[in-house]
């Protein structure tokens, strides 16, 4: 996230704060954000809140008594709401800080340094809420494969015969040795937490939400899942393999979760790993 306080008439810079590396020099896209915002105003009668432009988002929020122009960017995968709702935040907190000095400025950008520590405050508070979130995403992502991985084991114990499931096992100790043999997967601490034995079958539950990458942990999941889906067609045959997740409730969990599933993004996945037979 990058912050500009502008004087929106002069472009004056009050103040500035990087947390995103860029070489750009903050003086001159100082001036550029100033003389963008009076070309909206004059061209297009209003002013821009927000654009796409050099691979970043940008939003603008003008306050007209007391002049000031305020601009955020950040990356493009940081929600519009999201990045508009924190520099209001920012904006008030610096009119609240210096409503009374912004009466009677005489041009000395000084007197606004120590808001630059209260502006890092606030995007300490945001990394953490940012941080709890994801992780507990992370944290219903894996309790959906574990359930998945529940059922799809007591249709393997309950359902088959000996040779059948001796056969099935054999094959996804197969797929799971051989994504174990990846370098990606050695190479990744957290990965090494799922593990598997024909005995015990799988344990996700002691992977680090914090420490592990969770799309790397998400591509292989879904490989694992899908492998024993794949197996269980290959070796019982659709017809059977329907009836199967029908009498387990795969059907019923998965429709019952569609709201879930769909802020996960694992709707789709799990559609057509189930219903495309």
């Amino acid at each position: 996230m990058i912050i500009w306080i502008l004087d929106s008439e002069s472009g004056i810079k009050l103040l500035y704060k990087s947390f995103l590396k860029t070489d750009a020099d903050e003086d001159i896209v100082s001036g550029f954000l100033s003389a963008f915002h009076h070309f909206s105003v004059i061209e297009f009668k209003q002013t821009l809140d927000s654009i796409e432009m050099g691979g970043l988002r940008w939003i603008y929020i003008i306050e007209p008594k007391y002049n000031l122009l305020f601009v955020a960017a950040d990356t493009k995968n940081v929600k519009t709401e999201n990045l508009m709702g924190r520099l209001n935040v920012i904006k008030k907190a610096f009119i609240e800080e210096y409503h009374e000095v912004l009466g009677k400025w005489e041009g000395n950008t000084t007197i606004f340094s120590p808001f630059s520590n209260v502006i890092e405050d606030y995007y300490n508070q945001w990394g953490e809420v940012e941080t709890l979130t994801h992780v507990a995403d992370f944290f219903d992502i894996l309790g959906v494969y574990q359930q998945i991985l529940i059922m799809l084991r007591n249709i393997i114990e309950g359902k088959m015969y000996s040779k059948s499931k001796i056969s099935i096992l054999n094959r996804i100790a197969k797929i799971y040795n051989s994504l174990k043999s990846k370098e990606e997967f050695k190479n990744q601490e957290e990965l090494k937490n799922i593990s598997f034995s024909k005995d015990s079958w799988f344990n996700i539950i002691d992977i680090n939400l914090i420490k592990c990458d969770p799309k790397l942990v998400i591509k292989y999941l879904n490989v694992i899942i899908e492998g024993i889906v794949n197996t269980l067609k290959e070796i019982k045959g659709k017809n059977l393999c329907f009836k199967y997740f029908s009498e387990e409730k795969v059907y019923a969990y998965i429709f019952n979760n569609m709201k879930l599933l769909k802020d996960l993004n694992l709707d789709k996945f799990l559609l057509e790993l189930f219903l495309m037979l």
